[in-house]
């Protein structure tokens, strides 16, 4: 994926809020810097905030960040609600299954699909391996939960056979292959928890969260709900919860070294 200019639209409204109070109530001095920013909680989209205010003094940090926030605030897409099952004649709400073919066709740059179950995807990941035969730089990349390992093999045999297994089971389609990443707490089948989000990003602009697995069940019959969060901001910083993962070295990568 190509590098892109890191722009102050991208940074979500709650980080802008954060920052526009820390500095109105003395809490990050002038000029920022990126370690200024993680001492007051914010991690994200640091290249585009200094970026913006390097050369701006408190007055014009504040009036920026009103502008922005304001602006903001009155063209705010709402968001758009998604169901999967059985509804009134007079619903509102997208399919859940058409929605994610839609995202999965219009990605261009990025994918991010984190913590959903699968099973019988072939329908429902086809859209996204044919985008991504179309578009080859396209950057895919899923987080998948490793269940706990109950059968006392040795953890990182456990990991990899099951990573072995979901690929070969769940994306049957050969290459090109998504890249796929596991919590590295997998290891240890003393603790017991779960890669439970579950959320898809595209291009770091649209995000959608529900609770429809990707199964047939969860796609076209369970009442499942969601929604589709068209604000490149929340969307960038959702990607960048991921992303920083792999950046921290808290997840593994399938096909490395274990």
């Amino acid at each position: 994926m190509s590098a892109r200019r890191a722009h102050l639209q991208d940074v979500a409204d709650g980080v802008l809020q954060r920052l526009r109070n820390a500095l109105a109530r003395g809490h990050v001095a002038l000029p920022l810097t990126r370690a200024s920013l993680v001492a007051i909680g914010i991690r994200n989209q640091l290249d585009a905030i200094e970026a913006t205010f390097a050369e701006l003094d408190l007055p014009a940090c504040l009036t920026v960040l009103d502008a922005v926030l304001a602006e903001r605030e009155n063209r705010k897409p709402a968001p758009e609600l998604v169901w999967t099952g059985p509804e009134a004649a007079s619903a509102l709400s997208r399919d859940t299954a058409i929605v994610l073919r839609e995202l999965f066709e219009s990605a261009r740059e990025s994918v991010i699909l984190a913590g959903y179950a699968f099973r019988d995807t072939q329908k429902v990941l086809a859209p996204l391996y044919r985008t991504m035969q179309a578009r080859p730089s396209l950057d895919v990349r899923f987080f998948v939960d490793v269940p706990r390992n109950e059968g006392g093999e040795n953890g990182a045999a456990h990991v990899r056979g099951y990573l072995d297994r979901f690929m070969t089971t769940h994306w049957p389609f050969g290459d090109p292959k998504p890249r796929v990443y596991y919590d590295k707490r997998a290891f240890d089948e003393s603790l017991y928890c779960s890669l439970h989000a579950k959320c898809v990003v595209v291009d770091g602009a649209r995000a959608f969260i529900s609770s429809a697995n990707f199964t047939e069940r969860g796609q076209e019959r369970n009442i499942e709900v969601g929604v589709v969060i068209r604000d490149a901001g929340f969307a960038a910083q959702l990607a960048g919860q991921w992303l920083g993962l792999i950046e921290a070295g808290l997840v593994g990568q399938w096909g490395e070294a274990l």
